[in-house]
């Protein structure tokens, strides 16, 4: 089978091409989406934008090539307050599985679509992914994410950050000093494995992981 059903973090994949879930209206405000807006911010970027253009809708992928790795967006929500639908899904699914050759996409790993912030239950997503994917040829990987599974690069960010001056992390990062001493328990906390786990620790927003991965981008 091309098709692997695997348990953990999707940012572990070694596949060429990872799926972001999204809504239509320009907003990665959570979940998997948010991790790939702070570990993309380029991308993210042109996903406003596009939004506002109304070029992303239900049914139509938009693949984004960085440097290090693909993104394939796949909108399961309309709108980010409302639920997603198992028939927005399968117009996503249909459509990949007419043009993955066309995009020359080679291996790929989904999240469960729809599961997470989506309302969708975990086997209804599985099962409908299943019934389109398994008609490819490209080797898949589906994760169900576990919040205990590390990532790529947590660990990196995080021995990196103790491996610099305090100073120096200010000076790069922009961060106040309040919000140095907020990521340093974070980071000294080994119960936090992710950048997921990170964008979830209490009294940390959005900002300040985004500055905080200016470590990485700059050394």
């Amino acid at each position: 089978m091309n098709l692997k059903i695997i348990k953990g973090n999707l940012f572990t994949s070694r596949c060429q091409t990872l799926v972001n879930t999204i809504n239509c209206m320009g907003v990665m405000g959570a979940g998997i989406a948010l991790e790939f807006r702070v570990r993309y911010p380029e991308m993210y970027i042109c996903y406003v934008e596009l939004c506002q253009q109304n070029f992303i809708d239900i049914g139509k992928l938009w693949l984004y090539k960085s440097e290090q790795r693909w993104v394939l967006n796949f909108p399961t929500k309309k709108d980010w307050r409302r639920p997603s639908q198992t028939t927005f899904l399968e117009f996503g699914l249909q459509k990949f599985v007419d043009t993955y050759l066309k995009k020359e996409i080679t291996s790929i790993a989904f999240p469960l679509l729809g599961a997470q912030n989506g309302g969708i239950p975990e086997h209804k997503s599985l099962k409908i992914m299943e019934k389109y994917l398994s008609q490819c040829t490209l080797p898949i990987e589906i994760y169900i994410y576990d919040p205990n599974s590390p990532d790529d690069i947590f660990a990196e960010l995080k021995r990196t950050f103790f491996s610099l001056p305090k100073q120096d992390i200010i000076d790069l990062t922009g961060l106040r000093e309040a919000n140095f001493d907020k990521v340093k328990k974070v980071m000294l906390d080994d119960d936090i494995c992710s950048l997921s786990n990170f964008l979830s620790a209490d009294g940390v927003g959005i900002s300040t992981v985004e500055k905080t991965l200016l470590i990485l981008r700059n050394n």
